[in-house]
């Protein structure tokens, strides 16, 4: 059996690399407390190690506070992965103030509104310590944050950087942002050339991206299906649901319903409402079979409670012709005034043939 030996005289690396060791060989509670040691003493890269095994619920119970706590403390000593990691976190609404007080006992993070300005300033931070993520972030929100930070020229310098760098989110966005500015085919060749080196990388939205452009230029409908299922495949529900489509339509593959309702229903739990749907749709129509009215009704609710507006219209004519469910003109009303309101013209035609029959007003 292999046996690891503290090394107590050692530099803070081989402590760091020793630590390390311990935790892949399954030893976490000896690793962990040497990464703690190191961490106290004011390592910077312990700290961030243990900021990642709090977040990530590895080793350690889950703990969002001390995952922060410990990345501001590396990031204070302008560990640029720490300060990426703290970027992301204040972008996604997690941040805490640095005179603010942990309790030891809160373990979970509280989620908020979306701090730009403060994902800004630490992706900034990142950016001086040369990290390519943190490059991205910033990027990003100066690109596409609020107006009140944009800085379109420094966000596709940052994203240039980062793809020179191989950062396959760098990769990508220097590629998109070189597409939307080519004006000749060479321009966008080249443009195009960097979002399939992101492709290659491993990143979905690049493969869901080369798809859509396939798909856009037609003809090519076998080549951009290709592309959506490599996204799909790594849970990407916009793919998911290009794949479910292509399945319905026929479009790139031989038409297969079974499948294609397969692929919505698992964008349609990744939240794309459109998928709902469409879902709703398959059954309703029935496409070979007899309609599934409940299952219909229960995917339009879905959709409607999401916002959806053409599921709102179905799902009114539904009730008002007793389709799967009771005669309910009350409830067909109040789907099309739902729809009306949100600028559907149909539901304002078929609300004024509803209102326009006041014996058939009410179920």
């Amino acid at each position: 059996m292999k046996k690891f030996s503290l090394p107590l005289f050692g530099s803070p690396e081989e402590k760091l690399k020793h630590a390390q060791n311990l935790l892949n060989n399954g030893k976490s509670r000896r690793g962990i407390k040497q990464l703690y040691g190191l961490a106290i003493a004011g390592n910077a890269e312990a700290q961030f190690m243990l900021g990642e095994l709090y977040l990530a619920d590895k080793d350690v119970p889950m703990n969002g506070n001390e995952a922060l706590r410990w990345f501001r403390q590396a990031a204070e000593q302008h560990h640029a992965k720490a300060c990426h990691r703290l970027g992301v976190l204040s972008h996604m609404g997690f941040s805490v103030s640095a005179g603010e007080q942990v309790k030891v006992f809160d373990m979970a993070l509280k989620q908020g509104k979306p701090d730009h300005a403060e994902a800004l300033s630490w992706a900034e931070r990142a950016v001086e310590g040369g990290d390519f993520d943190g490059m991205v972030l910033a990027a990003h929100l100066l690109t596409q944050g609020p107006e009140t930070l944009r800085d379109i020229a420094r966000g596709h310098e940052l994203y240039q950087r980062a793809a020179e760098g191989g950062n396959v989110q760098g990769l990508y966005g220097h590629g998109v942002t070189l597409l939307g500015a080519a004006r000749t085919s060479g321009e966008r060749s080249r443009a195009v050339a960097f979002i399939q080196q992101a492709a290659t990388g491993g990143l979905p939205d690049a493969e869901l991206m080369l798809g859509t452009i396939l798909e856009y230029e037609g003809g090519k409908d076998a080549q951009a299906f290709s592309h959506f299922m490599k996204a799909a495949t790594q849970s990407h529900s916009v793919a998911q649901m290009k794949v479910g489509v292509a399945y319905y339509q026929g479009r790139g593959i031989e038409r297969d319903v079974s499948k294609a309702e397969t692929w919505l229903r698992k964008a349609a739990q990744g939240g794309e409402v459109e998928a709902i749907a469409l879902v709703g749709d398959i059954n309703l129509q029935g496409d070979g079979v007899a309609p599934n009215f409940p299952e219909a009704h229960s995917w339009y609710r879905r959709a409607v409670k999401s916002g959806h507006v053409g599921a709102a219209v179905t799902l009114a004519q539904l009730f008002y012709n007793g389709m799967g469910c009771e005669t309910d003109h009350a409830e067909a009303k109040r789907l099309l005034d739902f729809a009306a309101d949100h600028g559907s013209e149909q539901a304002v035609k078929l609300r004024q043939i509803l209102e326009s029959r006041p014996t058939q007003s009410s179920s």
